[in-house]
């Protein structure tokens, strides 16, 4: 989320270009008021100045400020942010439930694409993100073998992989369908209640992913995530 700091400089930036004409503090102070912002006028005033400093506004005379060109960028960058987090929150709010249908929704969304994922991770890891892939399969599978959890783990390896893939839109789609920790855990019971007492597929991915082997990293995915879906179903 854009923080409340962000959520002011993007109120003064916005209420300047929409004004579009020198502002001082007791004006851009009332607009802050009427968004909700309980701020003193020299509280308001600090933040201007720092604002000056960081080159978002410019002063004119003493008549007030205006937003600069970097104070547009910057005002662009927030309003990128803000819809990326009202996006997200929409989009985590249709998988809100952990019932059966919505579950396997969760795992036909990632089927193409961490299939993808796995496929460009065996053409583009590099020896450092192979290591760190054994780190997370050998420590999931001692866990495993303990009893303990290794949901977080799982979503560990996933993320590790994506990254590994060397293409930010899918890392980006793996982080978000992977943001709610919650299926992790409900993914995990349902395996071992199927009988799967640690998951063996994450080293067959591994293992096609070391030997730089797209086709067998691709077909050794689509079967993990195949097995998941067999096991909500059932």
């Amino acid at each position: 989320m854009v923080q409340s700091h962000d959520n002011v400089i993007y109120n003064i930036l916005l209420f300047l270009k929409e004004t579009n004409e020198p502002a001082g503090a007791g004006s851009v102070q009332r607009f802050l008021e009427k968004k909700g912002f309980s701020m003193a006028e020299a509280t308001v005033g600090r933040v201007l100045r720092d604002m000056d400093y960081e080159g978002y506004t410019e002063k004119v005379s003493n008549q007030g400020r205006t937003i600069s060109a970097n104070g547009e960028r910057r005002l662009r960058e927030l309003e990128e942010m803000r819809w990326h987090d009202k996006w997200t929150e929409g989009f985590l709010d249709v998988f809100e439930n952990t019932d059966k249908n919505y579950l396997l929704e969760l795992l036909e969304a990632r089927l193409p694409v961490e299939t993808t994922v796995a496929r460009l991770a065996a053409l583009n890891a590099t020896p450092a993100e192979i290591e760190e892939l054994r780190g997370v399969v050998k420590e999931q599978e001692r866990l495993a073998k303990s009893g303990s959890p290794v949901s977080a783990l799982d979503n560990e390896f996933h993320r590790t992989l994506a990254a590994a893939s060397h293409n930010q839109i899918l890392e980006a789609i793996v982080e978000l369908l992977r943001k709610k920790e919650e299926y992790g855990r409900v993914f995990e019971k349902i395996r071992r209640d199927a009988g799967h007492i640690y998951n063996s597929e994450h080293r067959r991915i591994f293992e096609a992913v070391e030997a730089r082997d797209p086709e067998l990293a691709e077909l050794t995915m689509k079967r993990h995530i195949a097995n998941l879906i067999d096991s909500v179903s059932k």
